[in-house]
This record gives C-alpha cells, sequence and structure tokens, in this order.
C-alpha cells in the first residue's frame, strides 16, 4: 500500500479532505472520514447520466435468452441494466439461467440488495481480475457486459481473443455537475489538504473544471486514490499519488486515509 506522510502532524482533527466521488455514492466515505476527525469536503466532479441512446442495451436485453454469463463491473452498471431491465418490461427471474459476474463486493451488495445472486467474484477487484476468472471458461460462450460510455475495451478485447461472444453495449454515462466547477474553486480558497479520486473520470473531470491558475494550486496537494488505474490517470495529470490502498475498495482507500493521517502504514 502506497501512503506517505508529508506533515510531521499525526492528528487527523480538523484536516479538509476533498471528496470527488458522485453525491448519492459518497456516504460511506464521508460517514468513516467524519467518524475518524477528519473533515471532508464534498465536491462531487462526476455525476451518472443515461448514455446518448438505448438501442444496444435494449437488443441485448430482448436477446437475454441467449446469454449465458453477465458481468457487471460497478454498482453504476447494477443499477443502469436493472433499472433498464424493468423498463423494458423484464423480470429478475429472466437473469435465473445465467452465471452473473461482478467485479468485487460493493456490486455484488448491490445485486443482493435487489434479490439477484452473484455466482463469481474475481480475487482482484478490477476489470483484469474479471478477465482472470474468466477466459479459462467462456469459450463458445455469450457474455452480456453492460459497460460505461467510457469503459475500457479489456474485457471485451481479452474475453474476446479467447473465444467468448462478447455483447458490450452502453448502459449508462457519467458527467460533471454544473455547479461543481465554482464549489471546487471554493474549496480550493479554504484550504486542501487531501483529493480524493475514486475512478479515473473523477481526476479527469477534476481537471477540466478548473482553470489553469486553480490546477497550479491543486497540483500542490496530495492525492488519495482507490486504485493503479485512477492513480495512473493522476500521475499523468500532474498530481502527486502519496496513497493507494492494496485493494481498491472504499473501505481499503478510507482505512489508508486514516493511516496516512496517522502516520502508520
Amino acid at each position: 500500500m502506497l501512503a506517505k506522510r508529508t506533515s510531521d502532524t499525526t492528528s487527523p482533527t480538523g484536516r479538509r479532505v476533498l471528496i470527488t466521488r458522485a453525491g448519492d455514492q459518497s456516504a460511506a466515505l464521508m460517514t468513516a472520514l467524519q467518524e475518524s476527525g477528519v473533515n471532508p469536503i464534498a465536491v462531487p466532479t462526476i455525476e451518472i447520466v443515461p448514455p446518448d441512446s438505448f438501442a444496444e442495451l435494449d437488443q441485448a436485453i430482448a436477446g437475454l435468452d441467449q446469454v449465458d454469463y453477465l458481468i457487471l463491473t460497478s454498482v453504476n452498471a447494477v443499477n443502469a441494466f436493472l433499472d433498464r431491465l424493468a423498463a423494458q418490461g423484464r423480470s429478475q427471474q429472466d437473469l435465473s439461467a445465467l452465471q452473473t459476474v461482478v467485479v468485487g463486493p460493493k456490486s455484488a451488495e448491490a445485486l443482493a440488495e435487489r434479490g439477484i445472486t452473484v455466482n463469481l467474484i474475481p480475487q482482484d477487484y478490477c476489470a483484469e481480475g474479471v478477465v482472470a476468472l474468466l477466459k479459462d471458461q467462456v469459450a463458445g460462450k455469450r457474455l452480456l457486459y453492460p459497460r460505461a460510455a467510457l469503459a475500457r475495451d479489456l474485457i471485451p478485447t481479452e474475453l474476446s481473443a479467447v473465444g467468448a461472444k462478447v455483447i458490450a453495449p452502453v448502459a449508462y454515462a457519467s458527467a460533471p455537475p454544473v455547479e461543481a466547477a465554482e464549489q471546487l474553486q471554493q474549496a480550493l480558497a479554504g484550504g486542501l489538504e487531501l483529493l480524493t479520486f475514486t475512478a479515473s473520470s473523477t481526476v479527469q473531470n477534476f481537471v477540466d473544471l478548473l482553470d489553469h491558475e486553480s490546477m497550479t494550486l491543486a497540483r500542490q496537494i496530495p492525492v488519495a486514490s482507490i486504485g493503479p488505474l485512477t492513480s495512473a490517470t493522476a500521475q499523468k495529470l500532474g498530481f502527486k499519488v502519496v496513497i493507494e490502498p492494496d485493494n481498491s475498495t472504499i473501505e481499503a482507500l478510507i482505512t489508508a486515509i486514516k493511516n496516512y493521517f496517522s502516520g502508520t502504514r
């Protein structure tokens, strides 16, 4: 776990930490940091929006009886897919014959809350983990992978290469909230000791929302990143990542931030 201190002060009390996670998904992170004495400042740089068109997803839903595996790699994917399933007049019972694959425990919890059993979870909570889990069992199978508009092509490319038929319709997209730019300016003006990013899109939107002067200031603030892909995006855009947990989960990120402020690894 990457966690380096930049100050000799070990108490987290009052430290201002920016939370850029989508507003409807930041409660656990906000609450845990507040309980540890940190002052989280919530400015979501991302909100989930419908895709430009549901045509491909609707076509995939119409062909569910030909699908062997359903792959869902985020809570957003779970919600977007199931909401559209219902909108198309289909039932969760229509998923009973599928092998359901999720990227990690949060996605599994989101499915369980809606009464759906998860069959497979990779050891590594990322797209690479999904590929490693499935690559030896999906030759000749049809896989449905409802994805984000800007998702990487790793899962379709790698699993198609081993003989699977991967259907990958866009189920949702993301955009920066209209009020975020002004809120970020205010947060930076008030002083911040840590920026948190939970997806590459939160980093990119953060940069897109700020002017040059504000970005110069922001790049001086240490960053807590949820995992390697987000860290790579942040570093490419000029940020100094000082926290990256071993597991790409909110719980691991919370622990890493607490350890960072207490001066432990």
